[in-house]
């Protein structure tokens, strides 16, 4: 199911039951610089917590015990300094909402636009904060994005490796080391297991990814056929969607813009909010391929 509502979310989300959804992924309108529309009014820094925390209580009402909430959202700089609103508002959540900070990525930018001051570097980054009820309980599939490592890396498995060990006598005493070693293995049988009867098989191991993720702009996609202040690509809802979802899960987009994560929904439920009716019809059409899918 693919259903964009068109209304305020924080009205909009008081008729979802407790205990609902799988996942929260929204980026909500960033503050004081950008326009969402004559519907949709922006929020100044000083102003701006005290009007999204409330959605952050409704955010932890309708979550499963399983599911998460990622948020990506950027601050800005004025009168030559950076706002803190960002900061405040993962500080005041911890200390107003029941939702747990489980961790925070960042979000590299490869082609961002320069600011043009002398005295400030390029901002290439936003952040990504990942909410969650219970970590113990939380849906995470690591599996699901491991990596696979660099040529320096197998090149550097393929060389022998000294591994220090050592010997123990028959009351657990360490009398002498010996030095075992590691390499790659000569010949295998047709199974393709090794003949060699090496201290450790040579097996290149796929590696956690990092906290910094290179997902492209939104000017990198093809179907943004509508102007928008501040999309996002679908690579980046696709990514937490896989990692931390199952089929058949529900995904709630509460700020749904042109309706780019019900684009990686397509075997799954999708709910997106949005109050501005231009963005709302176009995301409704945007979707409608995938809807027609999921019918048939």
């Amino acid at each position: 199911m693919i259903d964009i509502r068109l209304g305020d979310c924080f009205e909009l989300i008081k008729d979802l039951p407790d205990n609902s959804v799988d996942l929260v992924i929204t980026s909500p309108p960033y503050s004081n610089i950008l326009s969402y529309g004559k519907n949709v009014s922006v929020k100044k820094p000083g102003d701006y917590v005290d009007w999204l925390l409330p959605l952050f209580h409704q955010i932890h009402r309708v979550l499963k015990p399983t599911g998460s909430f990622i948020l990506n959202i950027n601050d800005n700089c004025e009168g030559g300094y950076r706002n803190t609103y960002v900061f405040d508002l993962i500080s005041r959540n911890a200390k107003e909402t029941p939702l747990k900070l489980y961790d925070n990525y960042a979000w590299v930018k490869p082609n961002s636009l320069p600011n043009g001051q002398k005295k400030r570097f390029r901002n290439i980054t936003e952040y990504i904060f990942h909410f969650c009820k219970d970590s113990k309980q939380m849906k995470f599939y690591m599996d699901r994005v491991l990596i696979e490592p660099q040529e320096s890396t197998l090149k550097k498995q393929e060389s022998p490796i000294e591994y220090n060990r050592y010997n123990y006598d028959d009351d657990g005493r360490r009398i002498s080391k010996k030095l075992l070693f590691r390499k790659k293995a000569k010949s295998t049988d047709e199974n393709g297991v090794s003949n060699d009867d090496f201290w450790m098989r040579y097996a290149p191991i796929k590696i956690r990814p990092t906290n910094v993720f290179n997902f492209p702009t939104a000017s990198a996609s093809r179907d943004n056929l509508i102007k928008h202040p501040a999309p996002f690509h679908k690579d980046l809802p696709c990514y937490f969607i896989n990692l931390l979802t199952d089929k058949g899960d529900t995904i709630l987009d509460v700020f749904a813009g042109i309706g780019t994560t019900g684009l990686c929904c397509d075997d799954r439920e999708f709910i997106g909010y949005e109050l501005n009716p231009v963005y709302a019809d176009f995301a409704t059409k945007r979707l409608s391929t995938i809807q027609t899918k999921l019918e048939l």
